[in-house]
């Protein structure tokens, strides 16, 4: 018995029908939502050549507790001392 052949539009849409249900059944999409709604992102773009002290810093920092957390503790303090 031969295969079906999809479109390309089919197959496109079967397989984001696959990932959705996949999605449900592990509560891989809730997760999304719920990061979606509660929580935010930000993005440095660092130039090695004219902020590598900044670099190594936070590469060591990650090593150890990892490089969010030590941005976290300089913003607070630097709130606290407002």
């Amino acid at each position: 018995m031969a295969k079906r052949q999809y479109t390309p539009e089919e197959a496109r849409e079967r397989k984001n029908a696959r990932q959705r249900e996949y999605a449900k059944k592990t509560g891989y999409a809730a997760n999304i939502k719920s990061q979606k709604v509660n929580s935010k992102r930000y993005v440095l773009q660092m130039t090695i050549s004219t902020d590598s002290d900044i670099i190594e810093k936070l590469d060591s920092e990650k090593a150890k507790d990892g490089y969010a957390g030590y941005i976290k503790k300089l913003i607070r303090e630097d709130i606290a001392k407002r």
